[in-house]
């Protein structure tokens, strides 16, 4: 992509210097450069509904203003000068996602018009229904759908431009972007959730995965679910045995370090971005890449455990992330109740991470002898029966409830799961083997 550097203004980050260029180009250059995993970039939520976006056509189509994207460039720019050229290879999109999808699929809407109107002259004359039954698969396989095709068809009845004009809508829009150079990941996120702020609400969830990106690696990654392909309320529906969501296992560490359940709310996403470094300082250690492939050791052999036992049931009820954090929050308060204390030198930090491993076992092992105990064909049963979903908040009962029942199971003599009692108790720590 060419784009003119119109000026340029540089940040310091811990002793290393990002610049920002901002520069111009053409809508049709920018458009023609997107690479086909435009949207995959990680810290990028997924492409959302929003109506004001949607009426981006009319703002094409007359030629008005888009705000400035925001682009991170991968390749080597560091030869630039103000007020010339640069050609950008390698970008990705910081902030602008939402308007360049949209962008992308008008350009395609006009070109697939210019096609089809030459075979079909009566687009110009159908009804949207009847453009719907002819074209509604077309459009969907480039991401259009029949309101946009039918906007572009009125703003030709109206305008009466020739192809080439209307194909010159994208060659002629001048479109502003900041370029920025050297910026690493964690300020690409504290940027992200910067630029997101007054914008459409960012889903909780994926601000919690943006916070944390910087500390889970990439190839740990690979292996999640992440918000923005699945909702974490809805992950339970579609799971097997192995598959993770990258927002319950956060949720679920930060209840294991707590030793309860906890709440994911603004509240608690307020404290983290607030004080981003001193939080993950006491939590940091459940964050190391060995401490995280413990962790997802752990779920795995977990998740075996009750697919063993109760198959598919087993699978979904482990879906759910109020299940996970209350499984989570009980093993955390268990590991600390028998761990044993360390030096802070780095021989002391060898011995605590093999005795997070050992304790992990020990709960691993606990819950496979005693696994018939949680008798999940009664947790659905007794859960209509002893809770007014009316009356309290299902989603802190769930947490509780198994932060509870699975107490019982760590205990030294652990009986069966008594769900209706549990379900009764609420969101209270049960004083039987706490």
């Amino acid at each position: 992509m060419v784009l003119k550097v119109l000026t340029k203004k540089s940040e310091l980050h811990k002793n290393v210097e990002s610049t920002c260029l901002f520069c111009e180009g053409t809508l049709l250059n920018y458009v023609e450069s997107l690479p086909k995993t435009y949207t995959d970039y990680d810290i990028q939520r997924g492409i959302i509904t929003n109506v004001y976006l949607d009426k981006l056509t009319q703002t094409i189509l007359y030629k008005k203003f888009i705000p400035p994207i925001v682009l991170v460039a991968n390749n080597d720019l560091t030869s630039y000068t103000v007020g010339k050229d640069i050609i950008l290879t390698d970008f990705k999109i910081l902030d602008g996602l939402q308007r360049t999808f949209r962008i992308k699929y008008i350009f395609d809407t006009i070109v697939f018009f210019i096609k089809t109107k030459k075979e079909d002259e009566a687009i110009l004359s159908d009804t949207k229904l009847k453009l719907s039954k002819k074209y509604k698969k077309s459009l969907e396989n480039i991401n259009s759908n029949t309101t946009i095709f039918k906007t572009i068809i009125e703003y030709y009845n109206n305008e009466k431009p020739t192809d080439t004009e209307m194909l010159s809508l994208f060659s002629e829009l001048t479109q502003w972007f900041e370029v920025w150079l050297n910026l690493d990941k964690t300020e690409q996120i504290n940027k992200m959730l910067v630029l997101n702020a007054g914008h459409k609400t960012m889903d909780l969830k994926h601000q919690l995965e943006l916070l944390f990106l910087n500390v889970v690696k990439e190839e740990q990654l690979a292996r999640f679910i992440r918000a923005k392909k699945s909702s974490s309320s809805t992950f339970y529906k579609i799971k097997k045995a192995g598959d993770f969501h990258l927002s319950h296992m956060i949720s679920a560490i930060l209840a294991f370090h707590a030793q309860k359940p906890i709440n994911i709310d603004a509240k608690l996403f307020q404290k983290l971005q607030e004080s981003i470094e001193q939080e993950l300082e006491k939590i940091k250690f459940y964050f190391n890449e060995q401490q995280i492939e413990m962790f997802i050791d752990f779920t795995n052999k977990i998740d075996d455990i009750f697919n063993a036992e109760y198959k598919d049931l087993g699978i979904s009820w482990l879906g759910r992330e109020t299940i996970l954090m209350g499984l989570f929050a009980a093993s955390g308060k268990y590991y600390y109740q028998n761990k044993q204390s360390f030096s802070s030198d780095e021989e002391g930090l060898v011995k605590e991470v093999e005795n997070l491993q050992i304790i992990l076992s020990e709960i691993i092992g606990k819950i496979k002898i005693n696994i018939r105990k949680f008798k999940l064909n009664e947790f659905n049963l007794a859960k209509t029966v002893s809770i007014d979903i009316t009356k309290v908040n299902i989603g802190n009962v769930f947490k509780y409830s198994v932060f509870n029942a699975t107490s019982k199971i760590l205990c030294d003599n652990p009986r069966d799961i008594n769900w209706d009692y549990l379900f009764k108790l609420g969101n209270k720590a049960d004083n039987d083997c706490q």
